[in-house]
């Protein structure tokens, strides 16, 4: 397991988007013969997912069904550690 910093995300939203469309269905998708640019990607199911986007560049999309659970989690981190929203 990988643990990610809050200190190395660069950008993190709540986005809607096309699994079947933009990574080719459900899963864990990523790897060595995998676009770089679409990043990594976690997901079962659904279509709704947390999107980060590192400071080196790298992405990730994990899948969620608790859109405002999660909202409220990056809106609380994002007060603390930029001081307002």
């Amino acid at each position: 397991m990988k643990h990610i910093q809050w200190q190395e995300i660069e950008t993190a939203h709540v986005r809607n988007y096309n699994p079947i469309g933009e990574y080719s269905g459900w899963g864990i998708k990523g790897g060595l013969l995998w676009n770089k640019e679409k990043g990594k990607y976690v997901n079962i199911s659904g279509a709704i997912g947390i999107q980060l986007v590192l400071k080196n560049g790298k992405k990730l999309l994990i899948g969620t069904q608790k859109k405002e659970e999660v909202n409220n989690v990056l809106k609380n981190y994002q007060k603390k550690i930029y001081g307002s929203y």
